[in-house]
């Protein structure tokens, strides 16, 4: 069995047609993660993927992978580990590796439990390097797109991994898997479209409205996501505003605040429309130290000085 073949199984419904759009954007993502894995597994390798041929009634995509290296031990090493990993990735048993047992299946199935052409220093490496670039999530991105491709199929049932071109591999990963490993699982439709979600957060302001104007949008920062919010807290606009409680004219300030989300539900997900801070339940100030809590009702205390002595 030559170690250079590898097969994407798609399975199909009985009397179905494969789409020819789904499949080729497919066809692309599944290149893209070949790739990737590779260069993970050894950055200084060259990786082609040649379609030999396709099969037909389930469409098997047969390849070649063309793999260049530094040569030696290095070829076989780079290209079973990279077979593998994407072997895991698109297989029923997931991750299943990282046991002993799991480790031995894997190989089993792709190369067979008498496969004598390998040293047991060798098989060791290999999969040390197939769990590392698992375990870093090479080719991931790739391979939830292959997912999220066939989802878009409905003639589509199931896909799988193989060694030898045409072949059924014995782990079909069904198509009700496919959302979830794609990442974006189906939503069932509510029966509201619109909700509204409110969380205390910890939050960075990006930007204050040092105005009178309470339907002006502050910025704020949550984790990665950055967006504008007018603030209803009219105690803590007063406070800010008459100067009780001055922020702090610095960057990075960090704020706690009851957040409100409204969401609507469109093209089977829900999306983030608008957000509203309804109470400010915590901020830096001038004098308190790192973080004041509400309420802002007073002015902020000064440190007292010592008095001169008298001489």
């Amino acid at each position: 069995m030559s170690s250079e073949a590898l097969s994407l199984y798609i399975e199909l419904e009985d009397g179905k047609k494969a789409d020819l759009e789904a499949i080729s954007r497919a066809s692309l993502a599944f290149a893209q993660a070949v790739r990737e894995i590779a260069a993970f597994i050894d950055p200084f390798s060259d990786t082609k993927l040649e379609l030999i041929d396709t099969t037909e009634g389930s469409l098997s995509l047969n390849t070649k992978i063309k793999l260049r290296t530094a040569g030696g031990h290095t070829y076989e090493i780079t290209l079973r580990a990279l077979v593998i990993v994407f072997a895991t990735y698109i297989g029923a048993h997931i991750g299943d590796f990282v046991s002993e047992n799991g480790i031995s299946y894997v190989w089993e199935q792709l190369f067979g439990s008498q496969d004598t052409s390998i040293s047991e220093k060798d098989k060791k490496d290999i999969v040390d390097r197939a769990a590392k670039a698992f375990e870093s999530k090479a080719g991931e991105r790739q391979i939830k797109q292959i997912y999220a491709e066939l989802d878009q199929d409905p003639a589509i049932s199931g896909v799988g991994v193989s060694k030898v071109p045409g072949a059924r591999p014995e782990n079909i990963v069904p198509r009700s898997e496919f959302g979830r490993r794609s990442g974006v699982a189906k939503i069932e439709e509510p029966a509201e479209k619109k909700r509204k979600n409110r969380d205390i957060v910890d939050a960075i302001l990006v930007s204050p409205v040092l105005e009178n104007d309470r339907k002006r949008r502050w910025r704020f920062k949550v984790g990665e996501k950055e967006f504008g919010a007018p603030v209803k807290d009219h105690f803590f606009l007063d406070a800010v505003l008459s100067g009780k409680h001055p922020l702090l004219m610095q960057g990075n300030i960090h704020m706690r605040i009851a957040l409100e989300t409204q969401e609507e539900f469109i093209n089977g997900a829900w999306v983030e429309k608008d957000h509203t801070v309804w109470t400010v339940i915590g901020v830096p100030g001038q004098y308190q130290g790192p973080q004041n809590l509400l309420p802002f009702d007073e002015a902020p205390k000064t440190e007292r000085q010592p008095k001169p002595r008298k001489r």
